[in-house]
């Protein structure tokens, strides 16, 4: 590693990666520089599941490979991808790289609604469940969706929703953010949409 540290975070800062990568010697192909926190993110291609997941300083990920120097500059809400380490980094807005599911809570006025919305969104199957365990199963474990994971997910609307989806309505965003710390993607609630639904 270089004299000056280069990030934007400092070395020990907690830095989401997998097994595969730290202790498989997967080669890391997907970089996220998180836009909400200014978080890192390294990623290899390959399945994944939760108990796969680690949290490691960033600077154990570059001493694995000082290659990931060239990214220090990426803009937070950026990523960037390479097919194999002889390969350039590709680089660009996170959001533009997957598609998006807009979740509008002031439109919503039952669960069955939701589901009416978002599976649309994500191409699923007609066999999919209406229930929170099936959302889980396509957003974060994947294989379900022909679309996704990853996701860019927008919430807008939540302070026009009623008493009676207020629990619901949080639990997916749990699993939206789930989603996107396993998969990658993005998870934001537009507060502009919270003052005026139809700006």
């Amino acid at each position: 590693m270089t004299d000056s540290w280069p990030f934007d975070q400092p070395p020990n800062c907690a830095t989401v990666t997998t097994s595969h990568v730290m202790k498989d010697g997967h080669l890391i192909t997907h970089v996220y520089h998180d836009e909400d926190d200014h978080g890192w993110q390294f990623h290899y291609p390959g399945e994944k599941s939760m108990e796969d997941s680690m949290l490691v300083a960033l600077k154990e990920v570059i001493a694995l490979d000082d290659s990931l120097l060239a990214l220090a500059d990426l803009p937070p809400g950026w990523m960037a991808s390479r097919a194999s380490k002889a390969d350039p980094w590709k680089r660009g807005r996170a959001d533009a790289a997957y598609p998006e599911v807009v979740i509008d809570w002031a439109k919503i006025s039952s669960i069955d609604q939701f589901y009416d919305q978002t599976l649309i969104q994500c191409q699923s199957p007609s066999w999919h469940g209406r229930n929170l365990n099936a959302l889980s199963d396509s957003w974060v474990t994947g294989g379900i969706d022909p679309v996704g994971p990853p996701y860019c997910f927008r919430f807008r609307g939540s302070k026009m929703l009623g008493s009676d989806l207020r629990d619901f309505s949080e639990a997916v965003i749990e699993i939206a953010k789930e989603s996107v710390e396993e998969n990658g993607g993005s998870c934001k609630q537009e507060a502009k949409q919270d003052v005026d639904p139809n700006a």
